[in-house]
């Protein structure tokens, strides 16, 4: 039996603040991740600054391992998951923590991590008791292959916005392409999926990436298909213009992305209903964020409310889970960039204290 005022479940970047938060707090926590390296998707995202920071949110992964490897007061469990789940008298939770099967870092991974003293993977089953939970465990990017009509994994050429992430944090496209189509609301704001609402981040995140890619190579000619577009306050309104000058923007939903000589050939309608086709080198579909898998078994574990898009959560409430003492971080409550999962984790975190707090049994 182990226990701790405050467990965390998922080890991406708002498991992570969440800690640090926690830690800064003067409570001790216990940060569980599935798998075998800390950080999430975030540790695989590559750099966007141009002449100046994108605001992208990638290094700051960077920051928030730095931060708990200086916090005594946090320990990690790899490679480790919850299996059970228990509310006890009186406040507080009993949670069977499981193995979960070997698995390699992801190629292209923040090699950084925290010092083995307070980090290691989960050798036997244990029963952890926690005062307060927090559950951080991101989001799940959609699978392209629903979209049939856009030719993921039928046209070689067409990749999704993370494959293209990867590549870049790997060094680039080999050979480069010449001319880009990034595709937009691939799995959002669609209501025959059943996926109505906007991902919020998908614009700004591709926009980013084609301008990426005309810094690496001047050549490249981008275009953007989109419904409209989603800013991101401020600075957005400030990179718009640019953005508008670099790449070009089409508004339009392609029907169809098929095989071509040599690459894959988009067909859009203009607004007089006639069809247009253009061949390109890449098609980036950029992919919507959805609920986890992760997420679903943990909502069902601790019994946490759903809202109306199928996220973890409270309509009305920003980090409360629906359950007595467990509260949510980052994606796992709906879309959000990697600074507002930061930021969002920092009031799940002071929620979890604050409970934690009044639960003394355990």
């Amino acid at each position: 039996m182990d226990n701790t005022p405050v467990l965390i479940i998922g080890g991406g970047t708002a498991g992570l603040a969440a800690a640090a938060e926690v830690a800064r707090r003067g409570l001790a926590c216990l940060l569980v991740e599935r798998g075998p390296a800390l950080g999430g998707r975030a540790a695989g995202f590559c750099c966007k600054a141009l002449e100046a920071c994108a605001r992208c949110g990638a290094c700051r992964l960077g920051d928030l391992l730095d931060a708990v490897g200086s916090q005594p007061g946090v320990r990690a469990l790899l490679r480790a998951e919850a299996g059970a789940a228990r509310p006890l008298a009186g406040g507080g939770w009993e949670i069977d923590l499981l193995p979960t099967a070997p698995e390699e870092r992801p190629a292209g991974h923040e090699g950084r991590d925290l010092p083995a003293s307070q980090a290691a993977p989960l050798a036997a089953p244990l029963t952890v008791r926690a005062r307060a939970v927090i559950l951080a465990p991101g989001y799940a990017p959609f699978d392209p292959r629903l979209k049939t009509r856009f030719g993921y994994g039928r046209v070689p050429q067409v990749v999704s916005s993370l494959e293209l992430e990867r590549t870049l944090a790997l060094g680039g496209p080999d050979p480069w392409p010449g001319r880009v189509a990034f595709i937009q609301c691939v799995g959002s704001r669609d209501h025959e999926l059943g996926r109505p609402y906007c991902s919020r981040v998908c614009c700004a995140y591709a926009l980013r990436l084609a301008r990426l890619l005309r810094k690496r190579e001047p050549h490249t000619q981008t275009t953007f298909f989109h419904m409209d577009t989603q800013g991101y306050g401020r600075a957005w309104e400030e990179e718009l213009p640019a953005m508008r000058r670099e790449v070009r923007f089409i508004r339009a939903m392609p029907g169809e992305v098929t095989r071509a000589e040599g690459g894959a050939e988009v067909v859009w309608a203009v607004p007089e209903g006639l069809p247009v086709r253009e061949e390109f080198d890449l098609v980036v579909l950029s992919v919507g964020l959805g609920p986890s898998a992760e997420a679903e078994a943990l909502g069902g574990l601790f019994g946490a409310a759903r809202t109306a898009d199928g996220f973890l959560g409270l309509e009305d409430q920003a980090v409360a889970a629906g359950a007595p003492g467990v509260f949510l971080a980052g994606a796992a409550r709906g879309p959000m960039s990697i600074s507002e999962a930061i930021a969002h984790a920092a009031l799940a975190a002071a929620g979890a204290a604050a409970w934690a707090g009044e639960v003394r049994n355990v």
